[in-house]
């Protein structure tokens, strides 16, 4: 008879940090008693980002399906958004929340990313976006689909989740699309247990998406908007 083990034996488990680093971290939090709404060490982590991918159109949220989520809403994304159905399903979950239809194409071969040459098939009148993955670390066909982007007037979004630290021609950054989100959850290869982040060319989103993460605050007594609808 086959016993089981008596500890489980994991396939991958999440990297940790020494536990007493840990402490000292939450000795800093418990020191200046800040919890929430863009304490000091959200606001050293959001500094160190903005180093690390130098730019300072850089936002943090709880967790990357919300950052996707309100950056579909702040950069009015409707209609209808091309996308991949090779990627975990909170990506086609962002387009339902904001109601938009999205309309799937196959991937490309190599990489599994989504295949542009489908991408440009599938353009309609109503289209307003391409939503496009990075699998695995691997970018997508990034010059292919900004130049459809370009061409056809669209917006395009990268569901970045996979791909902190992923490097393009020596760019951490690359300034293809219009926007991109990185997932910081524990099951990634670089996390902070949970959260998420969006980094952007158009700066003024930047005014935008804290307001929609706050529920529409611009300071303790005027709200400007309302917050997105979650679930």
């Amino acid at each position: 008879m086959i016993r089981p083990f008596n500890k489980p034996i994991y396939v991958t488990r999440p990297f940790l940090p020494p536990l007493e680093e840990f402490k000292k971290g939450l000795e800093d939090i418990w020191e200046n008693r800040w919890l929430t709404n863009n304490g000091p060490i959200v606001r050293r982590f959001t500094q160190e980002l903005c180093h690390y991918f130098e730019t300072d159109n850089l936002c943090l949220f709880n967790n990357g399906t919300l950052a996707l989520q309100i950056a579909l809403q702040g950069m009015g994304i409707s209609g209808e958004v091309i996308t991949t159905p090779f990627t975990f399903v909170a990506t086609t979950h962002v387009l339902y929340w904001n109601k938009v239809r999205p309309l799937f194409v196959d991937i490309e071969p190599d990489y599994y990313t989504i295949d542009p040459e489908k991408v440009e098939a599938a353009i309609t009148p109503w289209t307003t976006a391409i939503l496009a993955v990075h699998v695995y670390g691997h970018p997508c066909k990034l010059n292919a689909l900004a130049d459809i982007a370009r061409r056809h007037n669209l917006k395009l979004i990268y569901d970045a989740a996979h791909s902190f630290g992923m490097k393009v021609n020596g760019d951490r950054s690359p300034t293809t699309g219009d926007l991109s989100m990185f997932s910081f959850h524990a099951t990634k290869l670089y996390h902070s247990l949970e959260g998420g982040m969006l980094i952007f060319k158009e700066a003024s989103l930047k005014t935008l998406f804290d307001y929609l993460k706050n529920f529409g605050f611009k300071n303790e007594e005027e709200v400007v908007m309302p917050a997105p609808m979650q679930r």
